[in-house]
Order: structure tokens, then C-alpha cells, then sequence
């Protein structure tokens, strides 16, 4: 099966170009463009006032409130902090690699592509013209930046020379002046040793043949080749897509139409382009187009390349068009890159994935384009700038009345003359006179405004509750306030979600550029310090969770939120289920709601500090002074007694003059001591282990005291008991019980 030719592929590219949505206009380029001088509050298009001289001309601005109203709130929930999205691992063991993976794509987006502004742009597209379009991409262009160097020393120039993206231009060298003041200062003060120094004249000498240090001017280019991942806000009119498109992914045709000068499409290394014609009457006549660039100028449609003689900076008309098509014969189409101006292809090439990626705020089914707010506003402000003007009008006619005037019986001057106290000559009674004019009901136009202010909070989502304006909440209860104020939200965290998403797909190209294309470590500053990032030595393998505070609301109630999690944790750590690293985390967490970027300034990592001994309560510690001193009291008089037992024995049995008598005696002595010792030891572990008890359950009944007392006590008392018992047991008098004629039998 026979792949595609070249020409096939350029003819295909220009059919699907033609006939993508919003090439030659169209209703949605129609509609969008509505949208645009809706949002500015333009009286025209069907906000055109009547062409009838003092006429109000006035426009309400719906669109635009309510758009303004909802970008801070959603600015806030993705970019007020420094962390958009954060990569988790998929793998064991590489947490390290991820926690590097989020620092720096946060760090390229925010640092190097200003996060922020492309944020912007991208949601008021979206709210204003159904689709925000952000085109990521790893920028090749030869960037080339003249630099000059004043004074270089030898050293100072061989370093800026040895530089690989520095191309010399102009060079100029003179000796050092200093140097040559310091050889002169030099040579005087030797000529003058010479009289007495023999050797003045041979230092002279080695002086005048040193070569004189030299400076250096020098002008450089420096040509950045390296590349660099760059973020784009497409204008939607730039944007084209095949009609039957349901996502970017799958969709068969995508392209990017867009201006580009000679300049830029030599540095992008393409061929024969002082011989490209990419003038093109559609595009440059494009309605949005036209209607954007007339806001502030009135030739916005016109081709500027007549103001500027050099021929770099000419216009061209590129598109860059991803089209899936069988190219290589195998029966399965490839998603082929093909860089066109007019009819000439630039260039050619196989990638995986469209650079694009989309925000949209409502959402058709199975459909590429949604409703934007815009859309959802635009029938509103056209019913309210329909009153407001007849209301306007109104008022302006009863102000300004018209009057009546019999011909040839009123002075007209004096009657158009209008002053204080001035005074209109007639020549009979009723010549001039006020018309009979209906007077205008206003009070049903101010309930028609607020029935249609009510229409409008209900087309949008966004009430005078979420931007805290309605007046009339202040009589009402906090819990209503907040109660409507949340279910007003929720279509807010709805679109805020379908953002969410459109994040995800941008900072997984993201990565997916920077491992593909960045060959070296890069070193880049974090919360104060400076660290080494190597992509090289990440794996993709990452998942991609939204660090966005969705239904959250404003930084004041996540810090309220904050503050009740950590009193709740202080409350779990004293039973075990909270720990200090939990707490500090929700500590930084609230050091960041607050506005502050860095909270290690107030609070210190528990896994970073040295191990502290635990601090015992005084009362628990008291306690356990008391228990130990008890203790080795009854130790002290258990071991007295045993010596006076084992002294009392030895000294009977020393009494006794039989030999096999005294060693029969001893050995029962001894045996009988060893049973009273075990028992003694016995007793004294058990007592031991009860204090301890006893001890951790005092420390654990600082906090709660309802368990201070318990079993613990009882067992404890019981275990002192029985000690007491053993000691006593040992005190009991020993003595050698005789047989009747007086040998002994055994002690007792």
C-alpha cells in the first residue's frame, strides 16, 4: 500500500484547512466576535442606539461585571501560591525524583514563562470566547544578543572567549594606563638606587622588556541553541480544528495560523524564506482579528509591512498544522507536523502529540466548543441596555420638555432664551404653553431591571452574594448568607474544575518536553536556597494531583479552616492518632494562607530537629520519687534482716559442738534462705513493674484525669502489701527445734 506523496499532503492540508471551523468566519467566529464588543461595551452590532439625534447611547456591561467578578476568584484557587500542580510517584522510591519533578516544571511555569499572565489570558478566553488555548512547545530559535565588554583584563577576555555561545564581532585593545604609571613610578625610583645598587640597572632593564599589560574592548554575539520550553497564549481566531472534533487528542486536524516575521523563520533554521509570499486576504480580514486590533486602532485591518523598509521584519502568514495521515504505506495514519507559508512547506515531521491544550468553562456534550459566560450574559445586557436607554430617555424628555408656540404671538427668542427669572413676551394668554407628555413609569422599570439582574445571576452562577455587594444581605442571617453563597459557588468550583483539568494535560507536556529535550542539569533558586534539578534522572512515571483550593473559597476561610484542623490535631495527639509532623505541616499551610511564601521562618520541621527527652509532669515526677524512696526502704530493711537471720543461725549452730549437727543445720539455713530470697525478689520485681505502670498512667492521667484512679492503684497497693508481708515473714524469730535428747531436728 503506497504512502501519501508530498503533494497529496500539502493538498490535504489545505482542504482541512479550508474547511476547519472559523477559517473563513462563520457563526462562531460571528458569535465570538459579538462576544468581544459585548465585553467592551461598544454601541453597536444589536447595542447600536437608534439613529435619532439626543437619543441615550448608553451600554450596560453584564459581560464584562461578571467576567471581571469571577477571574479573581478563580486566579486565586490555582495561582496564589507557588505550587500549581504537584507530581506524585507510581514507584517506590521515588518520591525524591518527584518532589524534584514538581519544583521545577512550578519553577518553569511561574519563573521562566510567567505562569501567571498565561493564567490569565487563558481563563478570560475562556469565560469570553468559549475556549482558552495555550500552546506548549520546546523553542529552537537561534536566539542571538549583542553584548559589549569594556576593560576586559587578558584573563577576563580568554573566559568570555571560551565561551561556546560567543561569536567575536569587534576587537580593540590599548595598553593598560595604571600599568604604565606603576612602571614609570617603578623605573624612577630604581634610577635613583642606581648610584648605590649595582643591580637597579639590570631591573631596569628587565622592566623595559616586559610587554605592557594590555586592556581589551570587545563587542560579541552570543547564540542561544539550546532551546527552551516556551508557553503561548493562542487568540482564538488563531486556533482552527476540523468540525467534527470532539478533543484536542483525537481530533484529525489542528492548526495554528498565525504571524510570524522573516526575521523569526530564518532563526528557526528554515530555507529560502527571503523568497516566501504568505500574504493572505482571509486571514488578515478575519472578523475577531479586526475586531480586536480596532479597539485602539482605527486601521487595525490594515498591513503594516508598508511602515517598515526592512525586509526581516515583514509579516508572514505560517500555519503549523498537525494533520493525521498515512505517510510511510502501512495502512495506519501518523500525526504528522507540516509548517506551511503559502504553498511552500518548511518543514515536515512525525511528532506524538498536538502542542495544544484547551480550557473551557461550559461544556456541550460531544462537542469540541461549549458555552462560554459570555454567552450566557450576552441576551441579558442586551434586555438591560434596552431599558436602562428608555428609562434614560425618559428622564431626559421630562427634564428637557418640548413646548407649543402660536405663530406670531410669542417672542421665540426670549422662549429659547432659558434663564432665572427670564421672561417670555406673548401677545394673548395661552400662546405658548408645555406639550402633554405621558410621564415614564419608573418604578416598573427599576422591578423590570431586577427581575433581569435576577435573570442574569441565574444564567451565570455569579450572585451579588459571591462578590459581596448586595446590600440587603447585611439584614440577614450569617447561616442564610452562607448558605446561598455557597450553592452560588458551586457552578464557580464547577468551571474551576473543567480548568483543573486543562492544567493537568499542560503540565504533563510539560514534563514530557523537558525529558525529551533538556540534555543538562539546570540550577535554580527555592524558598531561599539553590538547587541542582537533572531531568535526565527522572523516569516519566508520574501522576499529576491539583493542589487547588476547589470549594474552599478565599485565603481568610482556608486559614480558618486551618486553624480549627490544627485544634482538632492537638486534641489527637494527646491520644495518639496526630504527630508533631502532621502539625507542622498544617502549620506552613497556614503560614501560606496567611501570605506568607516560606513558613519555615516561623516553624521548625520536627524530622529535622535532635531527639529531646520527654519532659515528665512535676506531679507525675514527685510521685515517682516518692514510690522509688518507699521502695528502697523496705530493700534496706528487707537486707538488715536477712543478715540479722543468717547472723542468728550461724551463731546458734556455732553453739552446737556436734559437727554432723552443724552441717545439717547449715544446710537447711541456707536453703530456707535461698526460698525467702527468691520470694523476697519476687516480690520486689512485681512491685517494680506496678510502679511503672503506676508512673505511665499518672503521666497519661495529667491529661485526662478521669483515669488517674483505677485498677492500677489497687494492684499497685496490693503488690506493696504482699512486700511487706515477705519482710515479715523474714522477721519471724529463727530457732533449732531438738529431738528429747537434745539433737537437733531442723529450724523453724
Amino acid at each position: 500500500m503506497a504512502g501519501i506523496t508530498d503533494q497529496e499532503l500539502s493538498a490535504l492540508v489545505d482542504n482541512e484547512l479550508r474547511n476547519s471551523l472559523g477559517y473563513f468566519g462563520g457563526r462562531l467566529a460571528e458569535q465570538r466576535r459579538k462576544a468581544e464588543y459585548y465585553y467592551l461595551g461598544l454601541p453597536k452590532g444589536d447595542l447600536a442606539p437608534p439613529d435619532v439625534e439626543g437619543r441615550s447611547a448608553v451600554v450596560s456591561t453584564d459581560v464584562r461585571n461578571v467576567i471581571e467578578w469571577m477571574i479573581p476568584s478563580l486566579m486565586q484557587k490555582f495561582v496564589s501560591g507557588d505550587t500549581v500542580v504537584e507530581f506524585e510517584p507510581t514507584k517506590q522510591g521515588d518520591d525524591d525524583k518527584a518532589q524534584s519533578a514538581t519544583d521545577y516544571i512550578n519553577y518553569l511555569f511561574f519563573k521562566k514563562n510567567n505562569g501567571f499572565a498565561i493564567t490569565e489570558m487563558a481563563f478570560r478566553d475562556a469565560l469570553l470566547q468559549k475556549k482558552g488555548i495555550v500552546k506548549v512547545f520546546w523553542d529552537t530559535s537561534h536566539e542571538e544578543k549583542r553584548e559589549e565588554y569594556k576593560a576586559l583584563s587578558d584573563v577576563e577576555l580568554a573566559q568570555i572567549l571560551d565561551d561556546e555561545e560567543v561569536e567575536p564581532i569587534e576587537h580593540n585593545q590599548y595598553p593598560d594606563e595604571e600599568d604604565a604609571e606603576q612602571r614609570q613610578e617603578a623605573i624612577a625610583q630604581l634610577m635613583q638606587q642606581a648610584q648605590t645598587d649595582p643591580n637597579a640597572l639590570a631591573q631596569i632593564e628587565q622592566i623595559n622588556q616586559t610587554p605592557p599589560k594590555m586592556l581589551h574592548d570587545i563587542s560579541v554575539k552570543r547564540v542561544k541553541t539550546e532551546g527552551k520550553l516556551v508557553l503561548e497564549n493562542v487568540p482564538p481566531e488563531e486556533f482552527l480544528i476540523c468540525r467534527d472534533a470532539k478533543t484536542i487528542e483525537d481530533a484529525r486536524f489542528i492548526a495554528h495560523r498565525v504571524l510570524r516575521t522573516r526575521s523569526y523563520l530564518k532563526s528557526m533554521g528554515y530555507k529560502n524564506v527571503d523568497k516566501l509570499s504568505g500574504d493572505d486576504s482571509a486571514n488578515s480580514f478575519n472578523a475577531e482579528r479586526v475586531e480586536r486590533q480596532m479597539i485602539d486602532n482605527e486601521y487595525g485591518f490594515i498591513n503594516q509591512d508598508a511602515a517598515t523598509a526592512d525586509e526581516s521584519q515583514h509579516m508572514l502568514w505560517v500555519v503549523e498544522a498537525y494533520i493525521r495521515a498515512d505517510r510511510d504505506g502501512d495502512g495506519i495514519s501518523e500525526l504528522i507536523k507540516i509548517t506551511k507559508c503559502g504553498n511552500e512547506v518548511l518543514e515536515e515531521e512525525v511528532v506524538d502529540c498536538a502542542p495544544f491544550v484547551d480550557f473551557d468553562c461550559i461544556r456541550i456534550p460531544h462537542k469540541f466548543f461549549g458555552l462560554s459566560i459570555a454567552d450566557m450574559a450576552i441576551e441579558t445586557q442586551k434586555i438591560k441596555t434596552n431599558v436602562l436607554r428608555a428609562s434614560l430617555d425618559d428622564l431626559y424628555l421630562r427634564v428637557n420638555g418640548r413646548y407649543y408656540a402660536v405663530e406670531n404671538q410669542v417672542n421665540l427668542d426670549d422662549l429659547l432664551t432659558s434663564r432665572p427669572g427670564g421672561v417670555v413676551r406673548i401677545k394673548q394668554a395661552g400662546a405658548v404653553g408645555r406639550l402633554d407628555q405621558a410621564a415614564g413609569d419608573n418604578a416598573s422599570a427599576q422591578a423590570m431591571m431586577e427581575y433581569i439582574q435576577s435573570d442574569l445571576e441565574n444564567r451565570t452562577g455569579w450572585t451579588r452574594y459571591s462578590q459581596g455587594t448586595d446590600a440587603d444581605s447585611l439584614n440577614d442571617t450569617a447561616t442564610g448568607v452562607l448558605t446561598v453563597t455557597n450553592r452560588a459557588d458551586m457552578r464557580i468550583d464547577l468551571i474551576a474544575r473543567h480548568f483543573a483539568e486543562g492544567f493537568v494535560k499542560l503540565f504533563t507536556a510539560m514534563l514530557r518536553l523537558v525529558l525529551q529535550n533538556q540534555n543538562k542539569a539546570a540550577v535554580i533558586r527555592l524558598n531561599g536556597n539553590y538547587c541542582d534539578i537533572d531531568p535526565r534522572e527522572w523516569r516519566n512515571q508520574f501522576d499529576i494531583s491539583i493542589n487547588v483550593g476547589l470549594g474552599t473559597g478565599d485565603k481568610s476561610q482556608i486559614a480558618r479552616n486551618l486553624v480549627q484542623l490544627m485544634q482538632v490535631q492537638q486534641q489527637a495527639l494527646q491520644i495518639g492518632v496526630a504527630n508533631p509532623q502532621g502539625i507542622y505541616e498544617a502549620a506552613k499551610e497556614l503560614a501560606k494562607a496567611t501570605g506568607f511564601k516560606n513558613g519555615d521562618k516561623f516553624f521548625s520541621d520536627p524530622s529535622k530537629q535532635p531527639p529531646q527527652q520527654q519532659q515528665i509532669d512535676p506531679m507525675v515526677q514527685a510521685e515517682q520519687i516518692k514510690q522509688q524512696g518507699e521502695i528502697q526502704k523496705l530493700q534496706a530493711q528487707a537486707q538488715v534482716k536477712l543478715q540479722e537471720v543468717k547472723a542468728n543461725l550461724e551463731l546458734q549452730a556455732a553453739n552446737d559442738q556436734r559437727d554432723s549437727e552443724r552441717e545439717m543445720l547449715k544446710a537447711q539455713m541456707d536453703s530456707q534462705l535461698e526460698a525467702q530470697k527468691v520470694q523476697f525478689e519476687k516480690w520486689k520485681a512485681e512491685l517494680a513493674a506496678q510502679t511503672q505502670i503506676y508512673i505511665e498512667q499518672m503521666k497519661l492521667g495529667s491529661q485526662q484525669p478521669v483515669q488517674k484512679e483505677g485498677d492500677i492503684n489497687n494492684a499497685l497497693a496490693v503488690s506493696i502489701e504482699g512486700f511487706k508481708t515477705a519482710i515479715e515473714q523474714m522477721n519471724r524469730p529463727k530457732q533449732i527445734v531438738r529431738s528429747p535428747d537434745g539433737r537437733a531436728q531442723g529450724i523453724v
